[in-house]
């Protein structure tokens, strides 16, 4: 051996060896652990942007929507009406003349009308009703039968329809229930021109309205840009007479006419079971079978043509049912919601009565339906309801909300008010709702 290789070897005593770094199990968990959760964390807040924002804005969503239909507030003056004044009717002609007149006055003195202007204006109607037209459809029912021969026969009824909600699965109109009443099928002309099938979704038989539902899926995209869901207006904000007003569907009879005129009333009543109505009338003069909506001139719908209650003496002028009243029953009806019922027909105490007579406050009972849980109980006519369950019943409407928040089936104890041997007395009934059915109402 050399001299470098003894040195070599003399310096060859120590050797270097790399080891991996321990694992830290606690730490990698954690890591882990945060990984997981940060995950998790931006699924829920995509699956919340998808709920809320992009889900409501696909059209072709499964997924049906409760429909929601704020009630109006009742901004009027309260005022008590006497039962004499209920079966009243008010003429159909009876318009303030103060106001016109003035109106009248002032146009005549400032302005001269030519011929251009009379076709802007009604150029200027035109274009509000076709407006309107975009949230009305004709309902036509087809009912097959066959005659001596065995020939199929085919008859059809034919109404105007309101477009009033979209649960995101259906498109819910609102039309009067005889067009359906005996048909096999129903179908929905839309605005273009364009037609689709509809089912019965739900009937109300205190005014004989009801809603069908169109399949959202077999309607065009061009129609759905075409069509639009109706502005349902407030009719418990002012007084509605002399208002101007557009009749749009089938006040004349027939598809695709309208007329312009003004409203005369909006406070004639009619009594329902366990709801009153108050009924639009106008000056307009149309069919005694026509159909559709009123529209005032920013496009709201103000009342649902009736001709049923029409007034003896008027019977081609145009009237219907206030909205603001039937907006908790489209609501209903949309969902599929059936009503509670305990057969009343009824009204508010007067104040004249409460003073002169001590008629307690609520809502007074002028008739019981017969065959109704109201008459099974032993509630009878004359009974003043004061309270159900736990709500206090002031007047009418109390008891109209109250019976509405029920459903068919529920149990309820209705405390009363009875006139005997000189004074009134409290009572307590126990009732069990029943479904409102066309055998409750008149």
């Amino acid at each position: 051996m050399n001299d470098n290789e003894e040195k070599d070897s003399e310096f060859q005593f120590i050797t270097e060896t790399i080891k991996d770094k321990p694992l830290d199990k606690k730490k990698l968990f954690e890591r882990m652990l945060m990984i997981v959760i940060s995950a998790a964390l931006f699924g829920g807040v995509a699956a919340v942007v998808f709920s809320v924002i992009v889900r409501p804005m696909m059209p072709n969503s499964n997924e049906i929507r409760v429909v929601n239909i704020p009630a109006d507030e009742n901004n009027l003056p309260t005022l008590a009406v006497s039962e004499d004044s209920l079966d009243e009717e008010p003429s159909e002609n009876s318009v303030s003349e103060d106001k016109p007149t003035q109106i009248i006055n002032n146009i005549t003195e400032k302005v001269s009308l030519t011929t251009e202007d009379y076709e802007q204006l009604y150029k200027a109607l035109g274009e509000a009703v076709d407006e309107a037209e975009r949230s009305i459809v004709t309902v036509t029912g087809v009912s097959s039968d066959t005659d001596w021969f065995e020939n199929t026969v085919e008859d059809a009824s034919t109404s105007a329809g309101v477009i009033v909600a979209n649960n995101g699965r259906e498109l819910l109109i609102l039309v009067d229930s005889d067009v359906t009443a005996k048909a096999d099928k129903t179908t929905v002309t839309f605005a273009d021109g364009t037609s689709a099938e509809a089912d019965i979704k739900k009937v109300d038989h205190n005014t004989g309205l009801e809603i069908i539902a169109t399949p959202m899926s077999s309607i065009s995209e061009e129609t759905l840009n075409i069509i639009a869901e109706a502005k349902l207006g407030n009719t418990k904000t002012e007084d509605l007479s002399e208002t101007p007003v557009m009749a749009v569907g089938r006040p004349l009879g027939s598809s695709g006419t309208s007329a312009y005129g003004l409203i005369t009333s909006s406070n004639r009543v009619m009594n329902g079971t366990d709801r009153n109505f108050h009924l639009v009338s106008t000056d307009i003069y149309g069919s005694t079978e026509g159909s559709g909506a009123i529209f005032n001139y920013e496009g709201e719908v103000l009342g649902i043509i009736s001709q049923k209650t029409a007034s003896k003496d008027a019977e081609n002028l145009i009237c219907g049912y206030c909205i603001s009243d039937l907006k908790e029953i489209i609501e209903d009806l949309s969902n599929g919601k059936s009503a509670a019922c305990l057969g009343i027909e009824g009204t508010d105490v007067t104040e004249n009565a409460h003073k002169e007579y001590e008629v307690p406050y609520g809502a007074y009972v002028k008739t019981v339906v017969m065959g109704s849980p109201a008459m099974e109980a032993g509630i009878q006519s004359g009974d003043v309801i004061t309270k159900i369950g736990t709500m206090e019943i002031k007047n009418f409407s109390d008891y109209t909300r109250a019976i509405a928040a029920g459903q068919p089936d529920d149990d309820a104890i209705v405390t009363v008010m009875r006139y005997a041997r000189g004074e009134y007395t409290d009572m307590t009934f126990d009732v069990t709702y029943t479904t409102l059915s066309k055998s409750l109402t008149n």
